[in-house]
């Protein structure tokens, strides 16, 4: 009997693309290979948040679920997202600037971001069948929906879990689970990067990216009992990535560097630091008896990390000239280019630039066509 599976997918805005790619090469694989494919539970934030919504609705035809995220990327505009026309972002960098500087006076306004991003609910709503995440459920052909967010009131990690009755739940101190249907606004809520993008509220409380202070990102599939999991992150594992950016001379870092920084930690580090916790885990696990693994309550959980082969933010880089003008007037005013790679990245919503990252998943995931197979069969 096959072990029950987990599929992670982490966030990072435009690079949701690559998990796309991936996605593709695994059930190419799969195929082409004669062996079953089937995850029975499904996580994601952020942009893995869509992702994950857009399997669930599709599952029962895996063929027709990497299809259709593959079309959806590749046919991704900015306008598509978030406004980009001049009179929107200048009415909301006219009360960004107003709040800073009179805010004590005239009060802010709550819930706002840099960036309108009214477009990306049409976007998620036209493309997401939330019946047919219920009939899946309901045949057999997924166990659980996962997405999470940030509950800001709380500072709380929330997980938005659609499942069987029968499902787990937990409230671990800033980790917890709340039973619900997945609508537009629980997948919204879970996109919304911190300050680019504005918090989103469910029923009577704002939340926001899923990445914000989840520092366990593989959690709910795990205590929703999968065995094996398959995670596919958006970064870059080299080292030497670090170096590429690098500033030559001593001076001070500029904003752009800073929030890089800033948004590099909060939304991609936690999945490599959950992976690395769970190869610990497992190598603590593989050394004691299974008498000793019982009386511990710890065994080795069977995993698979995909991420890319290639720096996104360097790309993104070499294709900033598509951003929209506005975007890139806001951007020179926080440093260089090079500087806000991260950034840009998240915010590349390029047809062209999001065919590149589903054809280097795609690629990434071909490369790993052996351990995929061994991954599967188990």
């Amino acid at each position: 009997m096959a072990k029950k599976s987990g599929l992670v997918l982490s966030g990072g805005g435009a690079r949701g693309a690559y998990q796309a790619g991936v996605l593709v090469a695994i059930y190419e694989i799969a195929k082409s290979s004669g062996v079953p494919l089937k995850f029975d539970l499904l996580s994601g934030v952020s942009a893995g948040a869509i992702n994950a919504a857009s399997l669930a609705s599709n599952c029962n035809d895996f063929k027709h679920a990497t299809d259709s995220l593959a079309r959806l990327w590749s046919e991704v505009h900015f306008e598509q997202v978030f406004s980009t026309d001049s009179m929107t972002m200048g009415k909301i960098g006219f009360q960004w600037v107003k709040e800073l500087s009179l805010g004590g006076i005239a009060g802010t306004t709550p819930g706002r971001g840099l960036l309108d991003t009214t477009p990306l609910r049409g976007l998620i709503h036209r493309n997401m069948d939330y019946d047919r995440v219920q009939a899946n459920l309901e045949q057999g052909h997924l166990e659980a929906l996962c997405i999470t967010s940030i509950d800001y009131a709380k500072s709380a990690t929330t997980t938005f879990v659609q499942s069987t009755e029968t499902t787990a739940t937990w409230d671990k101190g800033r980790k917890r689970s709340e039973h619900t249907g997945i609508t537009t606004e629980h997948i919204m809520a879970s996109s919304a990067i911190p300050l680019l993008f504005p918090p989103v509220k469910v029923g009577e409380r704002f939340f926001g990216d899923g990445a914000v202070r989840n520092h366990a990102p593989c959690s709910p599939v795990i205590y929703l009992g999968a065995e094996k999991l398959l995670v596919i992150g958006v970064r870059l594992q080299s080292s030497t990535a670090y170096d590429l950016h690098a500033q030559s001379s001593q001076t001070a870092p500029s904003i752009a560097r800073v929030v890089n920084t800033i948004l590099n930690s909060v939304l991609m580090d936690a999945v490599e630091q959950d992976i690395e916790k769970l190869r610990r885990v497992n190598d603590y696990a593989s050394a004691i008896t299974p008498e000793q693994q019982k009386m511990v309550s710890l065994k080795p959980l069977e995993h698979l990390f995909i991420s890319p082969s290639e720096d996104i933010g360097e790309m993104a880089v070499q294709k900033a000239a598509k951003l929209p003008r506005i975007i890139r007037y806001l951007m020179k005013g926080l440093g260089s280019m090079q500087d806000a790679s991260e950034i840009i990245s998240y915010l590349m919503f390029d047809p062209t630039f999001c065919s590149d990252l589903i054809e280097i998943g795609r690629k990434d995931g071909y490369a790993q066509k052996e351990e995929l197979i061994k991954y599967l069969l188990k």
